[in-house]
């Protein structure tokens, strides 16, 4: 089983946290305390990352990380749950809406997409990371991540970078691999829980038109775009991104 965490009281409503390619469970950590004053939360490794990098060594895809996370609801005896997921925890969110409908009561999808660009870009991320290693990667993942200066003067914004470099490039490529093979855009109109999408207005992996995009396809869903926030959104503007979870779960 994936390796997880949980806060707050069980018995409350659960609320389950997935995090981004190249993070852990810990990208939470800023706004997590907070959350679980409602809230039963869950936070989670993904395959190849944190404290479950020795299941990240073999292929996987989307649906498996969906599965890994019904695993461990079952595990702590939760039937329906509120889903907040960032990025690859967004992607991960959509695919447990179209495949577990009745698990889902609310769904939360932060700087994420349907489809994350073309396959070989990941590919090519891949065996860039194979070769050379997280380092390789450092600077340009930097960039994504956050808004210039950031991770020069916001402590915890370094220490998620700092995190990445410790993860198995092999588990790391395989999730690049698992993305790449991600498009669910056909399958939006399936999603039926309510949905809230939240986009940072300074994010350039996901950008708020390509936000909006996902929110119109799928039934009901509405669309709020946090200033400020580039792709790590909750790390740049955590009341913003911890308030909008409150309000909406």
């Amino acid at each position: 089983m994936i390796y997880y965490k949980t806060f707050g009281k069980q018995g409350n409503k659960a609320l389950v946290l997935g995090s981004s390619l190249g993070t852990s469970s810990n990208m939470w950590n800023n706004i997590v305390d907070d959350l679980a004053k409602n809230f039963f939360v869950v936070a989670f490794d993904t395959r190849g990352h944190g404290q479950s990098q020795n299941l990240g060594l073999e292929p996987s895809s989307v649906e498996q990380f969906a599965e890994d996370v019904i695993e461990v609801v079952d595990h702590l005896n939760i039937d329906k749950f509120t889903y907040a997921g960032l990025s690859l925890g967004g992607a991960i969110g959509q695919m447990l809406a179209i495949k577990y409908p009745e698990r889902i009561e609310r769904l939360i999808l932060c700087c994420t997409a349907p489809k994350f660009g073309e396959p070989a870009f990941w590919h090519d991320r891949a065996n860039k990371v194979l070769e050379g290693g997280l380092d390789s990667i450092l600077e340009a993942t930097k960039s994504r991540w956050y808004n210039p200066g950031t991770a020069e003067t916001n402590a915890f914004a370094q220490s998620l970078l700092d995190e990445l470099i410790t993860f198995n490039p092999v588990g790391y490529a395989n999730t690049c691999k698992a993305v790449a093979d991600f498009d669910v855009r056909a399958k939006l109109g399936e999603i039926k829980c309510p949905t809230l999408a939240i986009a940072g207005t300074e994010d350039l992996s996901t950008p708020v038109s390509v936000m909006q995009e996902l929110a119109n396809a799928i039934p009901n869903a509405e669309l709020i775009a946090v200033k400020g926030a580039a792709h790590i959104g909750n790390v740049e503007q955590p009341e913003e991104f911890k308030n909008a979870i409150l309000n909406f779960a």
